[in-house]
C-alpha cells in the first residue's frame, strides 16, 4: 500500500480525506449489518468509517445505501465476444468493481501484443482491472496457436503495476510427467489454476500439484 503513513493519519482524523461519503447507510457485508455512516476514502482506499467531517471533496448520500462493489476473481474478457469497454459497460450497472482477468486467448492469437491490447484497452474505465499473465501459450504441446511464449517473453511485462500474477497452468500433459516448463516458475506464489474434473491415470498427480497459495475454478469436463 502507498503513503500508509499519510492514510493512517487520515484514518485517524488528523488530516482531511480526499473524498467524504457522509450519512450513508452502510451496508457492512462482514457483519450483516446496515447503520449509518461517513466513509473517508484516500487515495482510492477506503481508510476510516466514522465521525469524519472534513475532506477535499464531500458527497452527501443523503441515507442512499452504500456498499462494497463485487469482485470477480477470473475471468476471459474474450469469451464474452465483446471488447473490454463495451464489456464494462455491460457488467458495471450491476455492481461489479473490480476483475481479475486472464487474456489468454488473445495472448493465444496474437501473442505479447495481445497481452499489450488488453493492459491498454482495460485502463480508465469504471471497473478495475488486475491481468494475469498467461503461463502456457500454447496450452499445450497438441495446440496449434498463432504465438508461442516463453517465460523470458513474459518476463518483460511482469513489472507492470497491473500485472497481478500468472494465470492458471494448462499444460498438465507436460507437467506430469516433468516435460514442462511454465512461465509460472518464474514468479511464486501468485498464480491461478483452471481445476477441472480428472479421472484416470494421473489425476491424484494432479490434485499434488495444487500445492500453495492460488486461486480455483471450479470446471467439469
Amino acid at each position: 500500500m502507498r503513503n500508509i503513513a499519510h492514510k493512517l493519519s487520515v484514518a485517524r482524523g488528523e488530516r482531511p480525506a480526499a473524498l467524504l461519503f457522509k450519512n450513508a447507510q452502510l451496508v457492512n457485508v462482514l457483519s450483516a449489518e446496515t447503520y449509518p455512516a461517513h466513509v473517508a476514502v484516500d487515495d482510492g482506499r477506503v481508510v476510516g468509517i466514522g465521525n469524519y467531517e472534513e475532506a477535499e471533496r464531500v458527497i452527501d448520500l443523503e441515507g442512499r445505501y452504500l456498499a462494497p462493489s463485487f469482485i470477480d476473481g477470473h475471468f476471459h474478457v474474450e469469451s464474452s465476444l465483446l471488447t473490454v469497454p463495451e464489456f464494462v459497460r455491460a457488467v458495471a450497472p450491476h455492481g461489479t468493481g473490480t476483475m481479475v482477468i486472464a487474456p489468454h486467448e488473445y495472448a493465444n492469437v496474437l501473442g505479447l501484443d495481445g497481452i499489450r491490447y488488453v493492459l491498454e484497452s482495460s485502463k480508465n474505465l469504471p471497473i478495475d482491472f488486475f491481468i494475469m499473465l498467461p503461463s502456457c501459450v500454447p496450452a499445450t504441446h497438441l495446440e496449434t496457436s498463432g504465438a508461442r511464449l516463453t517465460a523470458d517473453d513474459l518476463r518483460l511485462m511482469i513489472a507492470d503495476q497491473r500485472i497481478a500474477g500468472i494465470a492458471e497452468l494448462m499444460n498438465y500433459p507436460g507437467v506430469l510427467p516433468g516435460l514442462g516448463k511454465s512461465a509460472g516458475q518464474n514468479r511464486g506464489g501468485k498464480r491461478q489454476s483452471d481445476r477441472r474434473s480428472r479421472t484416470g491415470i494421473g489425476g491424484q498427480e494432479f490434485e499434488r500439484l495444487r500445492a500453495g497459495r492460488g486461486s480455483f475454478r471450479p470446471r467439469i469436463d
